[in-house]
């Protein structure tokens, strides 16, 4: 069970540094508190992950969608 969790920890750091890169230059996203727009994608990789997404570029597009739909004005 540990190598498994280590292997998800392992999952979401490569997609969070995949997705960060394009994140940070956003012209919608890439405004206001850097590192709470980092704790938010962070947290949005991770439940992902909890949910069963195994797939890199999977996880990493899901977390930037969800932030573009939290963060765009309707």
């Amino acid at each position: 069970m540990e190598v498994v969790a280590h292997e998800v920890e392992e999952l979401v750091h490569a997609a969070f540094e995949k997705s960060w890169q394009f994140v940070r230059t956003d012209p919608v996203l890439a405004h206001g508190d850097i590192e709470e727009l980092r704790t938010r994608l962070s947290k949005r990789l991770r439940r992902l992950a909890q949910h069963g997404e195994r797939d890199m570029w999977r996880l990493a597009n899901g977390a930037i969608s969800e932030l573009r739909r939290e963060l765009t004005p309707a």
